[in-house]
């Protein structure tokens, strides 16, 4: 890991914003919206943190992690299936690293420092997936690597915490990977 990167959560929305800057950069057809706004945390609980050079101060890699949208929907339509296991969940949205920064350990650092705050905020499986126009086979290893259970391609992922967590319109992924967070 690189010791030149200075790890912190993106409170604000100015934070989030250039958050949403480098998503925007590194993805196509992200969504504008794609990180919460601050006033909607008490929904997505999310997680945002943003990894800046300190030499530079340049924005080196950042991250998105938060309840998943299956759970935010039950809440909104004021079903209770999922209100047990909410804070128990989170659903790794988005994550990427400036072309600049690749390969000094940005990636394994980010997923570190999320990992310890979720197990802090209680959190016991951590989900997520590749889409189909990322380097999947380079994913694939990364999140392998850092524990998780990557299943092989179109599969579905299995129930966590007694519930599904893909939406049933959602897009089929390349793959699913899913990790679960022991209490420390």
């Amino acid at each position: 890991m690189s010791t030149d990167v200075a790890i912190s959560e993106a409170n604000t929305d100015a934070q989030r914003a250039e958050v949403q800057e480098l998503f925007s950069r590194t993805f196509r057809g992200i969504a504008p919206n794609a990180i919460p706004a601050v006033k909607d945390d008490h929904l997505y609980a999310p997680l945002v943190l943003h990894y800046h050079d300190i030499e530079t101060g340049q924005l080196a890699g950042a991250a998105l992690t938060c309840r998943s949208q299956v759970a935010v929907g039950m809440t909104m339509m004021r079903r209770p299936e999922y209100a047990p296991v909410m804070d128990r969940h989170s659903e790794l949205d988005l994550m990427a690293v400036a072309p600049a920064f690749r390969g000094r350990g940005v990636g394994s650092a980010l997923v570190s420092a999320m990992e310890d705050r979720l197990r802090e905020r209680g959190v016991r499986i951590w989900f997520g997936n590749a889409t189909r126009d990322l380097e999947t086979a380079r994913l694939r290893e990364f999140y392998t690597r850092h524990g998780f259970t990557v299943l092989p391609d179109s599969q579905p992922l299995p129930d966590l915490l007694g519930r599904s967590w893909v939406l049933p319109t959602a897009e089929q992924p390349a793959f699913h990977f899913y990790k679960q967070i022991t209490k420390g």
